[in-house]
């Protein structure tokens, strides 16, 4: 497939971000498997059968997706800048005599053959980027058509309707623009802040791949489990603490305004047969 100008152009701008985002639960196997089992058992089942070759973009889950899926007989390419990352997943697949093929890189400066994958897997890196969009139409381009692509996200809430009501009520402008002063200087909330929107990068995904499924979940329940993975004396009580709260998301993001506040966005996609909407020239 030949590159566009716009597009060099584009992913000229891609560049990781560094923030309060990380997700160090995703380490913990029983912590990562009780808020992400699920949609781990979903991604197994949706991206083994007719996948010969994989993409696996970041090592934040300790290697597990990359194990998992060459269990199943896929060939995966692991591409993590990170190298102190890669020798536990190595060890791993030594242990089980299988191999992975790994590149110590940022994603953005490696480039793939066109068409090279039948897979490509974002598990907690998009958000890394200034510019998700743009990485994920590097990896179409990577893609065979046909092929998939699953990407999980930490977003920020989704304030737009929020932000058209309060556009309706006389000089709020004025109380909004003060609270944005106030939490500039609060760090946790800029990390936050600083995260993708979900609605508009399920949106602007939407048209890079066909969008088969997509999930919004988590509340409280991530606080949680970042809790429970540090050594404090309550670690034991946030663990026992995280299915509670499992529940009270999944039960409280039945009602579907509160959709608007989930913290993570989950989909499967793939690259239409023919170019339709996948590329925009």
């Amino acid at each position: 497939m030949v590159r566009t100008k716009r597009s060099i152009e584009e992913e000229a701008r891609v560049r990781r971000v560094s923030g309060q985002n990380r997700e160090d639960y995703l380490a913990n196997p029983e912590v990562a498997d009780l808020l992400e089992g699920e949609i781990l058992r979903e991604l197994f089942a949706w991206g083994t059968e007719g996948v010969r070759r994989a993409l696996v973009v970041g090592l934040e889950d300790q290697g597990r997706i990359a194990l998992e899926l060459v269990k199943a007989g896929v060939f995966v390419t692991v591409v993590e800048p990170d190298e102190s990352l890669h020798e536990p997943v190595l060890q791993a697949a030594g242990n089980r005599g299988i191999q992975l093929n790994f590149y110590a890189s940022d994603y953005m400066k490696r480039d793939f053959a066109s068409s090279g994958f039948d897979m490509a897997i974002f598990y907690s890196t998009l958000a890394s980027y200034n510019e998700p969009l743009v990485v994920l139409k590097k990896a179409a381009r990577e893609l065979r058509a046909g092929g998939r692509v699953f990407a999980r996200v930490r977003v920020r809430p989704t304030l737009a309707p929020i932000e058209r009501l309060l556009g309706k009520i006389p000089h709020a402008s004025k109380v909004t623009d003060k609270i944005g002063e106030l939490v500039a200087h609060v760090p946790s909330i800029q990390a936050v802040l600083s995260l993708p929107d979900g609605a508009a990068l399920l949106e602007g995904a939407g048209e890079i791949f066909k969008i088969e499924r997509s999930i919004k979940y988590h509340l409280i329940a991530p606080v949680i489990g970042q809790l429970g993975v540090k050594p404090n004396a309550g670690q034991q009580l946030m663990k026992k603490a995280l299915p509670l709260a499992i529940k009270v998301d999944n039960v409280a993001l039945k009602a579907k305004p509160l959709t608007l506040f989930a913290t993570h966005l989950a989909f499967f996609g793939s690259k239409e047969l023919g170019l339709g909407k996948t590329f925009k020239l």
